[in-house]
């Protein structure tokens, strides 16, 4: 990963979940970032131009926030990550994908930095959990 998560942040969360499809399938979900508002429920809106790349840009709306982000780490299907600013608080957001059988474990890692982001430790740990089991439904009823 180009860019680590800070453990040590007042707002840091990580978690995994098994899902019942290939790691490609996986990956392929939610490296098409376009299309999270099909199968995100907190993602309104995402625009961006092209594919994912390492210093790429893109915005987004989750659960009523204006999200400005940039890609760190594009390496399929193995890693996945960006940074993002929302306000003064800054987030590393990590995924990591590993083939288990035949299906993926994927562990995702954020951290949020800066005035206020202790507040946030409730929600980004729900939501990250939501994100991974829409991220489930969603790659295992494309499988």
């Amino acid at each position: 990963m180009n860019i680590e998560v800070n453990r040590k942040a007042k707002a840091y969360a990580e978690d995994s979940i098994l899902i019942n499809a290939a790691v490609d399938k996986v990956y392929g979900l939610l490296s098409d970032i376009q299309r999270w508002p099909q199968w995100q429920t907190a993602v309104q809106k995402v625009e961006m131009d092209g594919e994912p790349s390492p210093g790429k840009s893109f915005d987004w709306n989750a659960a009523g926030f204006k999200i400005h982000s940039t890609f760190h780490t594009v390496n399929p299907p193995d890693e996945f990550g960006w940074t993002g600013r929302m306000w003064w608080i800054r987030a590393v957001h990590n995924w990591y994908f590993e083939p288990v059988g035949n299906g993926t474990k994927v562990t995702t890692r954020e951290s949020l930095e800066g005035f206020g982001a202790w507040a946030m430790k409730k929600s980004l740990k729900e939501g990250m959990r939501k994100s991974l089991l829409e991220l489930r439904k969603a790659a295992e009823n494309r499988s």
